[in-house]
């Protein structure tokens, strides 16, 4: 995601890094802004698609044609719009605003914010979207998407002094799991399997807790699609 470095941080207060204007406005005003005009023109589309005659869209096009009075239209646009500002409000949430010290990094997302001793820090990296700290027995201190882009983020790391790295330095380590493979011990194969469950769940709290336990034991797991990817803990 586009983003900034604000330039009124002080390097001893720290770098702040957030939207760039341009992005900002795409995050607050563009969602609702699609939905309001998805919501007005839907009945148009909709009329139009069944005049054609394509059959494939069924009920959904025919639901939406019935909207004809402008009350209807409006109460359609207000939905949708209501539906982009909360898109809005959900990207907001869980990227993070990071402000980089010399001695701290501060990772805010949403209300929880994580605060990081420059010291603990051993590697700083993007792993495609999201930004990736280890420590230095390679444990995963933060993960999770900025709100500035990569060009902000690796200035603003260099400059305070941190190891920012070109992509996973442990990359290569990564097995994909499988259950009851052997190559596990058999209480890693225990997280593993219950952290799945979580994953299929979308229980968010219970998978990051189970990758804590993970690394209680020794291991690393990441995600890869709807594959766990694990590795043994490195000392650097």
């Amino acid at each position: 995601m586009i983003g900034d470095m604000d330039g009124d941080a002080s390097r001893r207060d720290g770098t702040v890094l957030t939207f760039s204007p341009a992005a900002r406005v795409l995050v607050l005003v563009v969602p609702a802004t699609l939905g309001v005009l998805l919501g007005l023109a839907l009945p148009v589309i909709a009329g139009w698609l069944v005049d054609a005659g394509v059959p494939v869209l069924g009920v959904v096009w025919k639901t939406a044609r019935r909207v004809d009075e402008w009350w209807k239209v409006g109460v359609q646009a207000a939905i949708l719009g209501a539906v982009g500002v909360a898109a809005s409000v959900a990207i907001i949430r869980r990227s993070a605003r990071i402000t980089v010290g010399s001695g701290e990094v501060r990772l805010r997302t949403g209300d929880v914010e994580v605060v990081l001793a420059r010291p603990e820090v051993a590697a700083v990296f993007l792993r495609g979207d999201e930004l990736v700290i280890l420590d230095r027995e390679s444990r995963q201190l933060f993960a999770g998407e900025p709100q500035a882009g990569a060009a902000v983020l690796e200035r603003a790391f260099r400059d305070h002094g941190y190891p920012w790295r070109a992509g996973d330095p442990f990359a290569d380590l990564y097995q994909r799991w499988v259950p009851e493979s052997g190559q596990l011990p058999v209480a890693v194969e225990a997280v593993l399997a219950a952290r799945s469950v979580a994953l299929r769940k979308k229980a968010e709290k219970e998978t990051a807790e189970l990758r804590t336990s993970l690394e209680k034991l020794g291991y690393v797991v990441r995600d890869d699609g709807g594959h766990q990817l694990w590795r043994p803990l490195v000392r650097s």
